[in-house]
């Protein structure tokens, strides 16, 4: 369902589907440029420069906030993010607009700010870069910010695993979706035809997981993220699913159904129904579903 919508194509939501022949080809062709996501330029988003600094600083509880200021001021667009947040309706509560990095920061506090760094560090999803990513990339990246809120609450409450790590998978999965799809787009290009939704949902579901794995390797991420990313495959070798891949995969399926409730595919009900059918039912998810339902079906 989700497919279908960011496609905006019926047929790209059929779980029955299978490639025909010429689908396969096509799907052949685009294998050896999905090896190269990672690497090559064209399709893979350039590590920011500040993300060892950020990466070691907001995994630390004890960073302080001045601290994580030092690092944002660094950078003008987290610096201008962090102020347009601050300035926003969700955090401002006087007059007076906030001018400082030093003030917005300590509005935000540090989970705030956690949050809004990993979110700026994956900020392509939006495809604010890419036109032609048409809706496909607002869904991605709607999706991605879902699945990155879900994945942190999940492994908040269950206390097995690092809530920021799971926070920031969330949105690294949304970015190998996004890069198959563009691998997948522009192979039907030079072929000269018209892309279809159903193999490229299909592309999606077989090549996310390992391309998202192969940026996070790319960008230096530890071995157990990216084992993470790729236990989300459904070819993975069935080993033990660790706590943040089962973080992840609630936060991914969370993550999609609260999308499809914000646009009227499913109801509030049928959504904690979905979660109940994969295994994510309980008191625990409950309390998730009711507050992502809260934050952003209904805020």
């Amino acid at each position: 369902m989700l497919h279908a919508l960011a496609l905006n194509d019926r047929d790209a939501g059929d779980p029955q589907f299978k490639p025909d022949p010429a689908a396969m080809q096509l799907l052949m062709n685009a294998g050896q440029e999905f090896t190269l996501i990672g690497t090559e330029a064209r399709y893979t988003p350039r590590r920011p420069s500040l993300l060892p600094q950020l990466l070691e600083a907001v995994e630390d509880e004890d960073a302080s906030l001045k601290g994580l200021s030092r690092i944002i001021a660094q950078d003008p667009q987290l610096t201008g993010e962090l102020l347009r947040t601050s300035n926003s309706a969700l955090y401002r509560v006087s007059g007076s607009p906030i001018e400082s990095i030093e003030r917005a920061a300590a509005m935000l506090g540090t989970q705030g700010l956690r949050t809004l760094i990993t979110a700026a560090l994956v900020k392509p999803l939006s495809g604010e870069s890419d036109q032609g990513l048409g809706s496909f990339g607002e869904i991605a990246w709607e999706h991605s910010l879902y699945s990155a809120s879900a994945a942190e609450a999940w492994a908040a409450r269950a206390q097995d695993c690092d809530p920021f790590t799971a926070h920031l998978l969330g949105l690294m999965y949304g970015l190998g979706t996004v890069a198959v799809y563009r691998v997948v787009r522009d192979v039907y290009h030079r072929a000269g035809s018209k892309p279809r939704g159903a193999v490229i949902a299909h592309a999606l579901d077989t090549q996310s997981a390992v391309t998202a794995r192969r940026i996070a390797a790319n960008w230096g991420l530890s071995d157990r993220t990216q084992e993470a990313l790729e236990a989300q495959s459904a070819a993975a070798p069935s080993f033990e699913v660790t706590p943040l891949a089962k973080a992840l995969r609630f936060g991914r399926l969370a993550g999609a159904v609260i999308l499809l409730c914000r646009h009227q595919r499913l109801s509030e009900a049928q959504g904690l129904q979905e979660l109940t059918a994969a295994g994510f039912g309980g008191p625990q998810s409950e309390r998730i579903w009711d507050r992502l339902v809260r934050a952003y079906v209904r805020p």
